[in-house]
């Protein structure tokens, strides 16, 4: 008698995956949306100075508020990072963390890629004058001045928005795609590409250098076929841009406060 031969498992197609990836997209902003319409109800309710603004103006304020983006993007994480798991877990034959990435990684590739990490920064940092990057960019700066509570700052653009991007764009989308005909190479450009969109606050030149450091975190995702690795890429880069961001002065900012956070 011959054993059954179990069917090979395969990942949600790349249409599937595009589909998933917009569903999740869509649900991340209404979370943020609604996030920012729920301090403004509250502001509202206790009569604080933001309750005289309109709805708009007052919503645009918080939207760069840096103690509300950091608790709304950590916040969301317990949104979308569950949805991608759970994605992957209905595709027959994987469990969640399996379809976003867990193969074991060698102790090594941790400071490896902390080190590749660093030096993209450091090497920003350096090149930023002689390329037309002067000072921090604005609306980091202004993150950073509105900031009451550096640690909620810290929260969510240092943990959150690694957690979220990562899980979506080098988790999820990079599982689907890349056995379907785009490839390994293929799927690296674009994941790189679709999260270099996401920034688009930033000039073309910090566009450019995210798009190459998502390349990077692509090639790491591949290499190590751990989600973890990039996750933790990602946090080391936007730890270091927090630092900057609360320690630079305002009238005269260090190179290294260029250093971007995405």
């Amino acid at each position: 008698m011959f054993a059954a031969t179990q069917p090979e498992k395969t990942p949600w197609n790349g249409w599937w995956t595009l589909l998933f990836g917009g569903v999740l997209f869509v649900v991340w902003q209404i979370a943020l949306t609604l996030g920012i319409v729920f301090i403004i109800e509250l502001d509202h309710s206790a009569g604080s100075e933001l309750s005289s603004k309109g709805f708009s103006e007052a919503a645009k304020i918080l939207a760069t508020d840096g103690d509300v983006i950091g608790i709304l993007s950590f916040l969301v994480v317990f949104v979308i990072c569950p949805l991608c798991w759970f994605i992957g877990k209905l595709r027959p034959g994987w469990n969640g963390w399996e379809y976003l990435g867990n193969s074991p990684v060698k102790w090594f590739h941790w400071p490896l890629w902390s080190f590749i990490i660093i030096f993209c920064s450091i090497l920003l940092g350096v090149l930023s004058p002689s390329i037309g990057l002067e000072g921090m960019d604005p609306s980091m700066a202004k993150m950073a001045e509105t900031t009451q509570i550096p640690f909620l700052l810290f929260l969510g653009v240092a943990i959150g928005a690694p957690a979220v991007e990562e899980f979506i764009f080098r988790g999820l989308l990079f599982r689907g795609w890349r056995t379907s005909r785009l490839g390994v190479t293929g799927t690296i450009i674009l994941t790189s590409f679709l999260w270099t969109i996401l920034h688009v606050q930033y000039p073309s030149l910090i566009l450019i250098y995210l798009f190459i450091l998502g390349i990077v975190i692509g090639i790491a995702r591949e290499v190590t076929g751990n989600l973890w690795i990039p996750i933790w890429m990602h946090f080391v880069n936007n730890s270091l841009a927090v630092f900057a961001m609360l320690v630079s002065d305002a009238k005269s900012l260090e190179s290294t406060a260029s250093m971007i956070s995405y």
